[in-house]
């Protein structure tokens, strides 16, 4: 299955990553890639057995760098594409706004 990255979800996980390296240590960061790469590896291999974000059966979300950071991405029939990397201490308001949810 193919993954994609919508130009939120890179934006998202280039802010993540630049505050990260201001906060977190290497090791952390490493720790961090390492999930991520885990998740995209399942991804690829149809392991879809994440939560579903409310009746949307398409529309789904993962915990990667110790939960502090939610993946959300949607699913189609040839490929999964990746919405927006979330850390969790942010305001929960602008996250409705950025999944474009009603």
């Amino acid at each position: 299955m193919k993954v994609i990255y919508s130009k939120n979800a890179l934006i998202t996980l280039h802010e993540i990553i630049e505050f990260l390296e201001y906060r977190w240590t290497e090791k952390e960061i490493q720790n961090l890639n390492n999930d991520l790469e885990k998740l995209i590896e399942s991804l690829r291999d149809k392991i879809i057995s994440y939560p579903q974000i409310d009746s949307n059966a398409n529309l789904r979300f993962a915990f990667i760098g110790k939960k502090q950071i939610k993946v959300f991405f949607e699913t189609h029939n040839d490929s999964v594409e990746i919405l927006l990397f979330w850390a969790n201490k942010k305001d929960p308001k602008h996250l409705k706004f950025l999944l474009n949810l009603k």
